[in-house]
């Protein structure tokens, strides 16, 4: 967690205010935990339920500097069809992908950043996307 200083705020955590993480995670609960502990460490985070969801924002112009999606996901895109429309689109934007049934060659091979398997921990996810958002800086 954030080292604070005495009146609450350190310059990570500003840094981070400015930073949008998309969290694409059709599992209701690991969707608000991942959200939630993202908000604490002073992120702003958009949610979307799906692939489908989470196109629909991208295409709206909010700007986001980095996405974390689940890959099995019910729509027309999941993780991986996320990551290819990204690629296209957005190729710069740095896409995390998890899942407990993919192997992490094809998400490498599909573009992805990084790859974390499910089940996983909620500090080592908070850390990767910390280290990940610094490289664009």
């Amino acid at each position: 967690m954030i080292n604070r200083s005495p009146h609450g705020h350190d310059k990570e955590a500003l840094a981070r205010q400015s930073k949008r993480v998309l969290v694409v995670e059709d599992e209701l609960f690991i969707r608000i935990l991942i959200s939630d502990a993202l908000r604490e460490e002073g992120y702003v985070v958009l949610e979307a339920f799906n692939g489908d969801e989470a196109a629909d924002i991208l295409n709206s112009g909010v700007t986001v500097q980095l996405i974390l999606s689940d890959v099995r996901m019910p729509g027309l895109l999941d993780g991986l069809g996320l990551l290819n429309f990204t690629r296209q689109r957005f190729p710069g934007l740095p896409v995390i992908l998890t899942s407990g049934h993919l192997e992490p060659g094809l998400a490498f091979a599909e573009g992805a950043n990084h790859f974390v398997q499910k089940p996983y921990k909620l500090e080592s996810v908070l850390e990767l996307i910390a280290t990940e958002l610094t490289k664009s800086e």
